[in-house]
């Protein structure tokens, strides 16, 4: 089960809308808009699976996030960020099924065409270091750019 909203969240995990009238929640928020495709992904500690890895997409939109897993959709979510702090912050909150109005907190990096992306299941303490050990709880995942911005 933990896997499973693990995949579902990867997709989740990467983005969110922002607060109107800031420039910066703004700019990052551009900065992120976008398909990506995963290159790694750590659950707790341990890798995903290869084969998983090669076949999610995450697509970014101003305000939602939507992963997919091939033809599938895993998780449909909204966003929002704080760029203003460091680590940069993303909220995202579920839309639909168990995860519906739960917040899952993050923290995220972009450098060029990489997204980072570092967050745990609601309830849980936001990550403050962009790593997964054993036992954290922590979802670690890279993307890369594909379409946009």
């Amino acid at each position: 089960m933990l896997a499973r909203l693990g995949i579902v969240f990867v997709s989740v995990a990467l983005v969110g809308g922002l607060p109107t009238g800031h420039a910066v929640e703004g700019q990052a928020n551009m900065a992120l808009q976008g398909s990506w495709t995963c290159v790694s992904a750590l659950i707790d500690g341990k890798p995903l699976a290869d084969e998983t890895v090669q076949q999610l997409r995450l697509t970014l939109t101003a305000d939602r996030y939507k992963t997919e897993r091939g033809e599938q959709v895993l998780f449909d979510s909204t966003y929002t960020i704080d760029a203003s702090k460091t680590p940069k912050t993303i909220d995202m909150v579920g839309t639909e099924g168990e995860l519906k109005g739960k917040a899952a907190l993050g923290i995220y990096k972009i450098d060029g065409d990489a997204l980072t992306i570092c967050y745990v299941m609601p309830g849980k303490e936001r990550p403050t270091a962009f790593s997964s050990e054993p036992m954290s709880g922590a979802f670690l995942v890279v993307w890369k750019r594909t379409q946009g911005k």
